[in-house]
């Protein structure tokens, strides 16, 4: 017997509106979303890939040698483990076996759950408490440079100072140097080594860059002139004293160079405001970027610290690097690799807000503008095949000038 039809409409139905489908996912379980599923698929590949990176680490150490010293002030024969040789052996051993666990990205949440447990794992082989440390993505040398800025010796003494936090996380590197940068005489090489050194464990150079002659420098671009000539690594990282950046980041920006690029550039266009609220070195960042050809970098410049440059970069920009603006036009119209970089997100319990500084104005961009002008002309790499500007100007003017002539119907005037 057929059920007779009615007109009742399913419960929490409008009139008028269609009862909705229970949304599936590709299980077939209804109730989840495709997002959430992701998200779960995600995390699991996070776990497996530090549970694999932890075993890793800790075959890989199995049977090494591992250097050690002697303990000053202890009876004969007292000796403890080489901290800073066994940060650079598990950095090597990660550099040359960390790739089996796939081709990661140094800036994403896979990355670094490998990474950090890799050390782990070495470090419990080894018979060393977990130090926390963070492997580079490859083998090459890597300098980090710390630009003070005028900050003084307060900046070493005060325990908790931004400076005093960017030495710890540098400490979980295996860095081949570290360059202080500075211009003030109160900052002394024997303050260096007596608040500076032993943060680190190890020696640090510092830079006196009052000497240094390259022009009406803008903001710390003497620092950063010194600190790169004096520097050996292969991969330089820039940072700043008074931004205390996640050894995560440095590692980032590093391995980013490594990989191929010449110049890793903080990208810190995905956190700024609408357009009309944008202050105007912003917009002139930006709008050096577009007129270069390079859309996709938006406001990310070589002013904002940190970032990182490869050998390459700074024997092609030279003196260039005394004008950060002019550098980042420099780095462009010479061919060189650029890349933005930003660490996506994993564990949001334990994000942290990732701190830049970038001390540029606008007429610093403006500068490397001109500096394009002056290389390919007043339209760049742009074509005018209409315009004959030749005929309204001064013709000895260096920007105005006649363009050849472009086969085609001129009939009419142009404009």
């Amino acid at each position: 017997m057929k059920r007779p039809k009615t007109n009742k409409k399913p419960s929490g139905v409008a009139r008028g509106q269609k009862p909705r489908s229970r949304m599936r996912t590709r299980s077939g379980n209804p109730g989840k979303t495709g997002a959430k599923a992701g998200t779960s698929r995600k995390g699991r590949r996070i776990a497996e890939l530090a549970a694999a990176g932890r075993r890793l680490g800790g075959l890989l150490a199995a049977g090494l040698p591992v250097r050690s010293a002697s303990v000053d002030g202890d009876e004969a024969g007292s000796y403890r483990t080489d901290e800073a040789a066994a940060r650079r052996q598990m950095n090597d051993l990660w550099a040359r076996h960390g790739g089996v666990l796939s081709g990661l990205n140094p800036a994403g949440p896979e990355y670094a759950a490998a990474a950090s447990a890799f050390a782990q794992g070495y470090c419990e082989r080894v018979g060393l408490r977990d130090k926390g440390w963070f492997p580079f993505p490859s083998d090459q040398r890597v300098s980090a440079v710390i630009l003070l800025h005028g900050a003084g010796p307060e900046a070493f003494t005060v325990q908790d100072s931004p400076l005093q936090r960017l030495l710890g996380e540098l400490k979980r590197l295996a860095l081949h140097e570290v360059i202080l940068a500075s211009r003030d005489e109160a900052v002394t090489p024997q303050l260096v080594q007596t608040f500076a050194a032993p943060r680190l464990e190890t020696e640090v150079k510092l830079v006196d860059a009052g000497d240094v002659s390259a022009g009406s420098v803008s903001g710390d671009g003497a620092e950063r002139l010194a600190a790169a000539e004096a520097a050996e690594g292969d991969i330089l990282v820039f940072l700043d004293a008074s931004v205390s950046s996640a050894a995560e980041e440095i590692a980032a920006l590093a391995g980013t160079v490594a990989g191929g690029s010449d110049a890793a550039l903080w990208g810190v266009s995905a956190k700024l405001p609408h357009f009309h609220k944008r202050p105007p070195e912003v917009m002139a960042k930006q709008f050096v970027n577009y007129a270069l050809g390079r859309r996709d970098l938006r406001a990310d410049s070589l002013t904002v610290l940190p970032h990182a440059l490869s050998r390459q970069a700074v024997t092609k920009l030279g003196a260039e690097l005394a004008h950060p603006a002019r550098a980042h036009g420099a780095a462009l119209l010479e061919g060189l690799t650029v890349a933005s970089v930003r660490l996506s997100g994993g564990d949001s319990r334990g994000a942290r807000l990732f701190a830049w500084l970038d001390r540029s104005r606008a007429s610093d961009h403006l500068e490397a503008l001109r500096l394009a002008m002056d290389r390919l002309g007043p339209r760049l790499f742009y074509p005018d095949n209409w315009r004959r500007r030749g005929y309204a100007a001064d013709t000895y003017s260096p920007y105005i000038a006649e363009e050849p002539s472009v086969p085609g119907d001129f009939s009419r005037e142009s404009i």
